[in-house]
């Protein structure tokens, strides 16, 4: 018997907090790795950064535009944007810094830092048989296709 796959997709906005580089999505390697996307904390992991964080409604609407060719002859001329979509779902992530459990210990194994440095980014999300299905992002834009794995 063949296996359904039932896929649902949602796009969520993404916003990293804690990241000190302004450079970040410039060098990171092109990678994006999810933990427990359909969970209530979700992980992330970009480049050498590694983030945890919790869905919330935005206060308004996310809109989100691809950018496409300048129709003009002037290299400098602002890029044409086309709608994509809205969302009015976020992923509110904060950098994590991981340390080892140790045995005994009931702790979740990871700490917060609280910054107010913002990178926005769109990601992917998820299906019943954790499927992932990325969406254009700014981190596809810097970094290359995203890699999400579980």
């Amino acid at each position: 018997m063949e296996d359904e796959w039932e896929e649902e997709e949602q796009l969520v906005v993404v916003e990293l907090s804690g990241i000190i580089n302004s450079d970040f999505l410039t060098k990171c390697q092109g990678t994006c790795k999810i933990l427990d996307i359909d969970s209530e904390q979700p992980m992330m992991q970009v480049g050498r950064y590694v983030f945890a964080g919790e869905y919330d409604d935005a206060l308004g609407t996310c809109v989100l535009f691809e950018e496409g060719q300048s129709s003009g002859a002037d290299p400098e001329a602002s890029p044409e944007l086309s709608y994509k979509c809205h969302t009015v779902k976020r992923l509110m992530m904060q950098r994590t810094f991981l340390a080892e459990k140790k045995e005994g210990d009931n702790s979740s194994g990871y700490t917060h830092t609280h910054t107010h440095t913002h990178t926005h980014s769109e990601p992917s999300h998820t299906n019943k048989h954790t499927h992932c299905c990325a969406m254009l992002s700014i981190l596809d834009q810097y970094c290359g296709p995203l890699e999400l794995s579980w």
